[in-house]
């Protein structure tokens, strides 16, 4: 063999030896990338919903809760919650507590979460109390900037129930803690950030306090139906629109008692502020997400019948019978009862007595249009 042919075979050896250096290389810093915690992204699909709890774990998160807040859980003493400037103390506790504006007059308004109190604060009045994660659960999303939401500065945490994924949300915060990072993994007791005044607009400093909500998501792909409608979403799935809450003192209670508690076992037990029926060619998101949530047969497409609780948080859900579907006629839905003492106020307003008949009203359009978007 010629001096010439081993140049050109050693060269050709040492090509494919430097191209498959360079392959692996960028393979492996593709798959660090993959790993790497993203910073918070509205325009994702499910945001949030793809982070690595979400699944059947083998511990219940909500086996062992810490209180938000180093004040101590007690429904009965006034300083623990914060009151809206009416002053009056149930205006800081969850359901339909106070009032606002609602067409030309005044009427009951529903607050999603509570408003805890700050119990700390430095001589310029602002508080130092330290925000914590209820329990072990991911980092979903963060919003930073205080005046594009009425939460002002949020963190929405997952943490994923044997039954399906449960969210938490702690609003209104002065300043966040440098760990929160979207897709970042959280223990219970870890600090997320320190109680403010932050919203659009602006909380006074004398009330500022935390706003915190449990709850579910009404549909992951909220981010299309905002599109549809040529509305701005700022925060993906985790816009106040989506999220339906459950009395967070209520979940805190029903797990002292019971160590094993479970959400959704609660849910079950939430009495049925109205039952409607809807038409639909398929099983909304919710259902798939939340399947513990589906009683009977499989989805057949002919209509669906819900039990839904005050605020919309839909509790369950089965196929629309024969004489229900009938209801519908040439309609997207109608109301096939309503209980009045699990109602109460209609703070949400989702439906509306009108002409002796009970119907969605605006915000009950929207609510339905919302969840039953694909």
């Amino acid at each position: 063999m010629k001096l010439g042919d081993n140049s050109r075979r050693y060269g050709a050896i040492a090509l494919l030896v430097i191209f498959e250096l360079v392959f692996v290389g960028l393979v492996l810093y593709l798959c660090f990338r993959a790993k790497q915690p993203g910073p918070p992204d509205a325009e994702s699909e499910t945001p949030g919903l793809d982070l690595p709890l979400i699944g059947r774990p083998a511990i219940n998160p909500f086996r062992y809760l810490v209180f938000p807040t180093d004040q101590v859980l007690d429904r009965n003493d006034p300083d623990v919650f914060q009151p809206t400037a009416s002053g009056r103390p149930e205006s800081a506790l969850f359901g339909s507590v106070r009032t606002a504006s609602y067409g030309k007059g005044l009427a009951a308004s529903f607050h999603e979460g509570v408003d805890i109190a700050a119990g700390q604060r430095d001589a310029a009045g602002r508080p130092q109390d330290a925000v914590y994660a209820v329990a072990d659960g991911a980092v979903a999303y963060v919003n930073t900037k205080a005046g594009n939401s009425n939460y002002g500065k949020y963190v929405v945490l997952t943490h994923a129930c044997p039954s399906g994924m449960v969210y938490t949300l702690y609003a209104h915060l002065a300043a966040l803690s440098p760990s929160v990072i979207r897709g970042q993994c959280v223990k219970a007791g870890d600090v997320l950030g320190i109680i403010g005044n932050t919203a659009n607009p602006p909380i006074p400093l004398i009330q500022a306090h935390l706003h915190f909500e449990v709850g579910l998501i009404l549909n992951a792909r909220v981010n299309q139906w905002f599109r549809t409608h040529k509305l701005k979403n700022d925060h993906g799935n985790f816009n106040g629109w989506n999220l339906l809450g459950v009395d967070p003192l209520a979940v805190f209670e029903r797990q002292r008692q019971c160590p094993d508690f479970d959400v959704f076992q609660y849910m079950a037990t939430l009495p049925a502020a109205f039952e409607i029926v809807l038409s639909a060619r398929r099983k909304p998101d919710y259902f798939n997400r939340y399947p513990c949530l589906w009683e009977g047969a499989p989805y057949r497409g002919a209509g669906l019948q819900l039990a839904v609780a005050e605020d919309g948080l839909p509790i369950k859900g089965r196929n629309a019978t024969e004489s229900e579907r009938q209801l519908l006629g040439a309609h997207k839905s109608a109301i096939l009862r309503v209980d009045p003492d699990a109602l109460g106020r209609n703070g949400c307003h989702l439906v509306i007595y009108r002409k002796g008949l009970w119907r969605l009203g605006r915000e009950g359009e929207k609510w339905r249009d919302m969840l039953m978007y694909y």
